[in-house]
């Protein structure tokens, strides 16, 4: 099988432990490219935040941000795709979360998800949980009025306060939205990832994919955490890093050495060069 693209999460994959896209990553990803590999990125994270990598690259192809809520083309510099949490249902969300006084953002909907709000009195914590686990800055606000289904909400909290979320969300919303939770190193904080139904990398990687005119058993899929369990399962190649989530591994066709050992470098050296 000749494969023909590479679809690569950035967080805990892309980039090392430092947050570093290493030399021997990104020759690696460059060679491909030289090779007619196309490379998508496929993150949790918006647009803003991926941008930086898309050039520091030279990527084209479009990318799949917000888990899979948002595909934004970059050679016509517009969105393609975007989801959103039902308006009705997202509101619900936030009065909760604001009644359970949880620290939560909001990627507002009339934005694709660019623009960051939060509540102002929330994320009163000793650590800037923003910075260091969204990697985002947010507006704060009297009042978190929605006006459009919301591309995505994230939460981050003690670790009790957010089990108990996760268990609201999954009794009284299991249909309206999907949540994907994610832990912390010293599992002090624990957050979850709140977006549209039937949404996920996977699917916004079928999509674009799709678009491009490659099939699925041509596409590699390196990814880290539990957002990209549908995105390494539908791949014909689904590699998750040794780095990674034990749930994740159990899906994968392949383990990848992990971040700091140019895990992605590996792979590329391996499989398509």
């Amino acid at each position: 099988m000749r494969y023909k693209l590479l679809a690569l999460d950035i967080d805990g994959t892309l980039l090392n432990s430092k947050s570093e896209l290493t030399p021997r990553t990104k020759e690696a990803i460059l060679r491909a490219k030289e090779r007619g590999i196309i490379v998508v990125l496929a993150t949790g994270r918006r647009l803003a935040k991926t941008l930086p990598f898309v050039d520091d690259l030279g990527l084209s192809a479009p990318v799949v941000i917000h888990n899979g809520a948002v595909i934004y083309d970059i050679a016509s510099q517009q969105t393609i795709v975007q989801r959103g949490i039902e308006l009705a249902i997202a509101r619900d969300i936030v009065d909760k979360l604001d009644s359970l006084d949880i620290n939560y953002v909001v990627y507002t909907g009339e934005s694709a998800g660019e623009r960051v709000v939060a509540p102002i009195g929330t994320w009163d914590e000793e650590e800037d949980l923003i910075a260091s686990y969204l990697i985002e800055s947010a507006e704060f606000l009297e009042h978190v009025d929605l006006v459009a289904p919301p591309a995505r909400i994230s939460t981050i909290d003690r670790v009790p306060k957010i089990e108990a979320l996760f268990e609201l969300l999954s009794r009284d919303y299991a249909e309206a939205m999907n949540a994907l939770v994610f832990e912390t190193e010293l599992n002090v904080w624990r957050g979850i990832e709140i977006i549209p139904a039937n949404c996920s990398k996977g699917q916004g990687l079928a999509e674009v994919a799709a678009r491009l005119g490659v099939g699925q058993g041509e596409v590699v899929a390196i990814g880290d955490n539990v957002n990209d369990i549908e995105m390494i399962a539908w791949a014909g190649l689904g590699i998750a890093m040794d780095n990674g989530s034990q749930l994740l591994k159990e899906q994968a066709k392949k383990i990848a050495p992990s971040y700091d050992e140019d895990g992605v470098a590996q792979v590329i050296e391996e499989f398509l060069l």
